[in-house]
């Protein structure tokens, strides 16, 4: 009995450490001892098994105290996004630190195709080029840019028209099927989130929002360290919060939801009755900043119109942080003033004087990298910071 005592507390220690060094990254294990509650002895034995397991390392800052980070030396794991219009990925070799991208465009006339065994076509075409097989694959990270109902585990109804070949699909449950690996599945902004939360400006805080802000509009909640997805797997859908009841109608029904204010199309829309039309928000972001006045309107009233949607988020959960990624991120004092200045309007230092509110870190394939975290957290694994092999 004493030995299972033993066991317990030896597990329950190295759960704690592994969740404080996931959560607010490298530490001393001074730091791990004060902020665990845990004997410097027990700090020493957990930290001595996770570098013995090959889960963490200690950089020594001198001669006396080191820092602990969580690492990942073995494991090969694929994290894909797939979009209407293109799937992308990487397959990460933890054991030789490679990372291999990968990319398919999907034409118009073939989105009607894009369906899961297109996802696995060219996954299969990847792992062969890589002198592998199925079986040496660690686990498998889906990111769908659409929302997911959590008990179907399919595309949400009123949204699998963007997505036809991957209508009513138990998509977790398929893939896992086909392929025999671990399978975790997400929509592609809670991933996005999961990443910045991770090792971004979220990471060590425990209540966090994250809004991307690109072709569609998209975000995901961190309440108490934990990704919170609703009781049917919507929650954080910021993209349809309603700004302006007599507003444009969205695709999924309502009217004057955030999204056909702030993506990519509305304001190419919404600029299209100037004189200065662009392909891309990209275009208008950089016309703005060599003095297009016209791209700078627009970017001022979507920071007016983001503004007020976090206003309300904010006053709703009070978090933190919230962090703004996605193209629009890119925009500049001009349109981050706008944000700032509509929030302040809404009275919102009278509600939360204390939130944080920062550009996002991770903007190169966020919703890949959730993925992979989110695959390493099912096999109890972490890194505490990205290696370069990684960014």
């Amino acid at each position: 009995m004493k030995t299972e005592n033993n066991n317990s507390k030896k597990q329950k220690s190295t759960f704690l450490v592994r969740e404080l060094l996931l959560t607010e990254g490298p530490q001393s294990q001074a730091s791990i001892s004060r902020k665990t509650e845990l004997s410097p002895a027990m700090v020493n034995y957990v930290v001595k098994q996770l570098i013995a397991l090959g889960a963490a390392d200690i950089h020594w800052v001198n001669g006396r105290e080191g820092v602990v980070s969580l690492t990942s030396k073995t494991g090969k794991f694929i994290s894909v996004l797939v979009n209407v219009d293109k799937i992308s990925g990487s397959l990460f070799l933890f054991e030789s630190e490679v990372k291999i991208d990968f990319e398919s465009i999907i034409t118009q006339e073939a989105i009607q195709k894009n369906n899961p065994d297109t996802v696995i076509s060219l996954l299969s075409d990847v792992i062969k080029n890589s002198n592998l097989s199925m079986s040496d694959i660690s686990g498998l990270a889906v990111s769908i840019v659409a929302p997911l109902d959590i008990e179907s585990e399919a595309i949400i109804s009123w949204s699998a028209g963007r997505l036809p070949g991957w209508r009513d699909i138990k998509i977790k449950s398929y893939f896992e099927k086909k392929l025999g690996v671990t399978v975790v599945v997400g929509n592609d902004a809670n991933h996005a989130t999961l990443a910045e939360w991770t090792w971004g400006v979220g990471r060590g805080i425990d209540n966090f929002v994250y809004i991307a802000c690109s072709k569609q509009i998209g975000g995901g909640i961190i309440i108490n360290n934990h990704l919170y997805k609703g009781s049917n797997g919507m929650a954080a859908e910021f993209g349809h919060l309603i700004i302006d009841n007599i507003g444009p109608v969205c695709f999924c029904g309502c009217r004057g939801c955030l999204t056909t204010f702030i993506s990519e199309r509305a304001i190419i829309m919404n600029l299209s009755k100037s004189e200065s039309y662009k392909n891309s928000l990209l275009e208008i972001i950089s016309a703005a900043d060599e003095g297009d006045a016209a791209c700078q309107r627009v970017l001022l009233e979507a920071g007016r119109d983001l503004g007020k949607a976090l206003a309300n988020i904010a006053k709703i959960l009070a978090p933190g942080m919230i962090a703004i990624g996605g193209d629009l991120a890119e925009a500049g004092p001009l349109f981050f003033d706008s944000v700032i200045a509509t929030i302040n309007e809404h009275n919102l230092g009278t509600v939360s004087q204390s939130i944080d509110f920062k550009t996002a870190k991770i903007v190169h394939q966020p919703e890949v990298l959730g993925g992979l975290a989110a695959l390493l957290a099912k096999k109890n694994q972490g890194i505490s910071e990205l290696p370069d092999w990684i960014k």
